[in-house]
């Protein structure tokens, strides 16, 4: 680790990498993470007002990477997730569908032990404008940990299944990717205590740290672009205003 001490309860303007890289060995007790997805590109693209926009500018730039920079880029993430991680501690990292059995064995290649894919189903997806491929109704989690988990507080047998629904309602800012508070409020508890640190490299609109915020844990995060800064920072303080149209978790 090299630079400042990173303080707890504090999101930094900062690429996830380099954050990740300042944070000590064995030192945090959970992540919960949602990175780019790499879907972003000129020639694919959505629906804003029955028009069609690239995803591009639907997204962000931040979405757009080579593959193959893409898969190291991860990679490194993970590597970084394994090393700040403390011995039985957690992490929850979303990722496309068809990059998720990848990412599972880079991760155990790189010591994390396999526990379980999580899927959060859409109740309302977006229509399907060419009508040429099935709806896309849901994304995937991985849930890994470093050794044997050291806790792992059961809700209800209701909560603690593999498959979760949710509305699209469930989004609190205009940020693209959001995800439901509710969800990421129930990975915190399950695999973590009171005053323990939560860590998001990809922190966007600041869903983990809110979760984190509510449950009485302590919250770490990065996020590199100015407007979900800002956005995450105002919605921990209260604010409800909605910017940004851009990405990251």
């Amino acid at each position: 680790m090299t630079g400042k001490t990173l303080l707890p309860n504090r999101i930094y303007r900062m690429d996830a990498i380099k954050g990740l890289k300042r944070i000590e060995d064995d030192s945090v007790d959970l992540i919960v993470t949602d990175p780019p997805y790499n879907i972003a590109s000129a020639d694919r693209t959505t629906m804003k007002n029955g028009k069609p926009l690239s995803t591009m500018k639907a997204w962000g730039h931040w979405d757009c990477f080579h593959p193959f920079d893409y898969d190291v880029f991860l990679m490194q993430v993970i590597s970084e997730c394994y090393r700040i991680l403390k011995p039985g501690g957690a992490l929850y990292i979303f990722t496309a569908r068809e990059q998720n059995g990848f990412f599972i064995r880079q991760a155990m290649a790189r010591g994390f032990t396999y526990r379980n894919q999580l899927a959060m189903v859409k109740k309302n997806p977006l229509p399907s404008f060419a009508k040429s491929n099935y709806r896309s109704a849901f994304e995937l989690c991985m849930y890994l940990t470093k050794g044997k988990p050291e806790l792992f507080n059961f809700v209800s047998q209701a909560e603690c299944k593999n498959v979760f629904h949710y509305a699209n309602t469930h989004r609190k800012t205009q940020h693209p990717t959001e995800k439901p508070l509710e969800l990421i409020k129930l990975f915190i508890q399950v695999s973590s205590n009171n005053g323990d640190l939560v860590v998001d490299p990809f922190m966007g609109s600041g869903t983990t740290a809110m979760a984190a915020k509510e449950l009485e844990r302590r919250y770490l995060g990065f996020e590199l672009e100015h407007d979900y800064l800002a956005m995450a920072r105002r919605r921990l303080k209260g604010g409800t205003r909605k910017t940004a149209t851009r990405r990251a978790a």
